[in-house]
């Protein structure tokens, strides 16, 4: 009989202490949805103040003034959007439904090395590179015009020394005669600066 009383006894205990056990977890789980929450809102808030820093940074460099970007400094002259670019023994076309948007410049190497301003095959994320932001993210990267006497690209500036010369894109019709902005980046490593093209 002893034996019989015992087995729903000690069913009893474990019913009850895997409740109170229960109690303690989801109290448990409360606090750490709480302190989840808490963290969540602090990052949001942390992100929010954040947010106007970076917009402040990736305000656009007017044409004509200079921009300094790791050891260059960098000043956008004038940006045209060309059916062709002449050059000294023929010009060169872009493909059909398309237009050259050419932005000449002076770059300015402040750094103690002779250095190459927009290597045509960047290698390290400390190259300078250069593309066109348009719309909604759309990028254009620059055109290679192998022999253009005033390209830009792998042009290498001794110390405190610098080049002007151009850079050309490839952009569709459709974006050449939009009135919406252009902005071109220039990017070394992390750094980044934009320049208002239009």
């Amino acid at each position: 009989m002893k034996k019989k009383l015992f087995v729903p006894v000690l069913c009893a205990v474990a019913l009850s202490a895997t409740a109170c056990g229960s109690n303690a977890s989801s109290e448990k789980a409360e606090t750490t949805t709480t302190e989840a929450t808490t963290a969540a809102e602090t990052t949001t808030a942390e992100e929010t103040t954040t947010a106007p820093e970076t917009e402040a940074a990736a305000q656009a460099v007017p044409i004509g003034q200079a921009a300094k970007i790791g050891e260059w400094t960098v000043t956008v002259s004038n940006m045209q959007i060309l059916d062709s670019i002449p050059d000294n023994y023929g010009s060169f076309s872009p493909d059909e439904g398309n237009k050259y948007l050419l932005v000449t410049m002076t770059a300015s190497n402040e750094g103690k090395q002779a250095d190459s301003f927009l290597p045509s095959y960047p290698m390290d994320d400390d190259d300078t590179t250069a593309k066109i932001l348009y719309g909604d993210g759309y990028e254009f990267i620059h055109t290679n015009l192998l022999g253009y006497s005033k390209s830009m690209l792998s042009t290498t500036v001794n110390p405190l020394s610098s080049k002007d010369g151009d850079i050309a894109f490839e952009i569709p019709d459709s974006v050449a005669s939009a009135t919406d902005p252009i902005t071109l980046e220039i990017s070394n490593g992390k750094e980044k600066v934009n320049f208002s093209l239009r």
